[in-house]
């Protein structure tokens, strides 16, 4: 046999067994009968499991799967959570083939998966090939991943389209996009819900041991009222599914009288959450007196630091604001310009996380104390480091909230030993 023969017998092979992989793909896709992708700028690791927790407070074999700071695979018989331990390559699309692997040998009977397909050409592989949600949410369309879904948000939108299911159900949030996906979503033959956030009132969000946005719930009651789920059901279902590790979570600590709460706002990393959050904090906490923004920089991030130094400080009216990190000097220039409403500024710029603890822990009482900028690069050690401090007179739901996540830490090494690695190929 000649040179060419080889060649052509090894390209026929690699189509034979590529052909095989998909088939097997798509007859193990097919035995899901709900797949839900939750796609979206923000919230999407939050949406993921508040859906999940909904079709499990309804008797159904549910498998969930983030994406977000911590990727993680869960089911609805366990309260243990399998960490996704990627290859040096880093995240991959194609990992989804693995989950969808693990979670037919349980047999399930709905997977809700986090969409983590950032570019454009992903987004409709990811859901052709890989997912065939019958069923897509998209939480909203903010300015963040620009530089690689953009440089429009128009852009952002066109890439979220693909992910429109055919003949199926497009939940969403109301927002200036609406019309378009309305259009999209009519040539695939597939109806479009939207949330209504004004409905969920402040109570509901009361029982959430984090800091919960009314979007994300509304889009969980749509799920709820597509698939016949009481609603009362549902948000029990929400309230008690499991907290993303980068889920706004507000820790008290300092004393019993007049505590001091910190706001872990590290993981929203974009403009426009970081903002939002902010004037959720100010409705809800208005009792605090003093205002403290602790932002986390980062050497690799220079472009986000200087976007919150042009588009996010100069908004955010602060007593202190307390620069950890790397290569934070956009801030301190804008500061000493006075382009930022905050009365002092304290530089740890290089400084080790437990100088900011240290520091945090003589300051006020009934202060507020809201990180920003970048969960890595420090920002998770200080958010550790603060939740360890000591803590007094916390409100109930923050008490019940505790008390999970003692029976986390329980079975945290168990877990760590469950835990698998997501072997991915190109």
């Amino acid at each position: 046999m000649n040179e060419l023969s080889y060649i052509s017998i090894f390209v026929g092979l690699i189509l034979f067994f590529g052909m095989a992989e998909r088939l097997r793909l798509q007859r193990r896709i097919k035995k899901i009968p709900n797949r839900i992708l939750v796609n979206g700028i923000r919230g999407k690791s939050t949406v993921t499991r508040l859906l999940m927790g909904i079709l499990k407070e309804d008797n159904i074999k549910v498998a969930g799967k983030t994406t977000g700071t911590m990727p993680r695979l869960f089911y609805w018989d366990s309260e243990e959570e399998i960490e996704i331990i990627r290859s040096l390559q880093g995240p991959n699309i194609s990992e989804q083939k693995w989950v969808v692997k693990e979670v037919t040998k349980k047999k399930v009977e709905a997977l809700v998966t986090e969409c983590m397909a950032v570019n454009p050409d992903y987004q409709t592989t990811f859901q052709k090939r890989f997912v065939q949600s019958n069923i897509t949410v998209i939480t909203n369309i903010i300015e963040d991943h620009l530089d690689v879904m953009g440089p429009t948000l128009d852009q952002v939108a066109e890439a979220f389209s693909e992910t429109i299911p055919q003949n199926g159900y497009l939940i969403m949030s109301p927002g200036p996009y609406e019309q378009y996906f309305r259009k999209k979503a009519k040539k695939k033959k597939t109806k479009v819900l939207i949330a209504n956030p004004e409905a969920v009132t402040q109570k509901e969000l009361d029982r959430f041991s984090y800091m919960m946005f009314r979007e994300n719930v509304a889009i969980g009651y749509v799920l709820a009222d597509l698939l016949g789920i009481n609603r009362s059901a549902a948000l029990k279902g929400m309230v008690e599914a499991p907290v993303d590790p980068g889920a706004l979570i507000v820790k008290t600590f300092g004393s019993k009288k007049d505590p001091n709460h910190f706001f872990n706002g590290f993981a929203a990393n974009d403009a426009t959450s970081t903002k939002n959050i902010w004037e959720r904090i100010q409705e809800e906490y208005p009792h605090l007196r003093r205002k403290v923004i602790l932002m986390n920089c980062r050497d690799d991030r220079v472009d986000r630091t200087i976007q919150f130094a042009t588009e996010v400080l100069p908004h955010l009216h602060a007593d202190q604001l307390i620069l950890t990190g790397k290569t934070v000097r956009p801030i301190v220039e804008a500061f000493e310009n006075k382009k930022i409403p905050v009365e002092e500024l304290i530089n740890f710029e290089n400084k080790r996380p437990e100088t900011v603890i240290n520091f945090l822990k003589d300051i006020p009482e009934n202060t507020m104390v809201y990180g920003i900028g970048n969960i890595h690069g420090g920002g998770e050690e200080i958010a550790q480091g603060i939740e360890e401090l000591m803590t007094y007179g916390k409100p109930q739901e923050f008490k019940n909230f505790q008390a999970k996540s003692r029976d986390r830490k329980e079975s945290k090494e168990n877990m760590r030993k469950r835990s698998v690695t997501a072997h991915v190929r190109n």
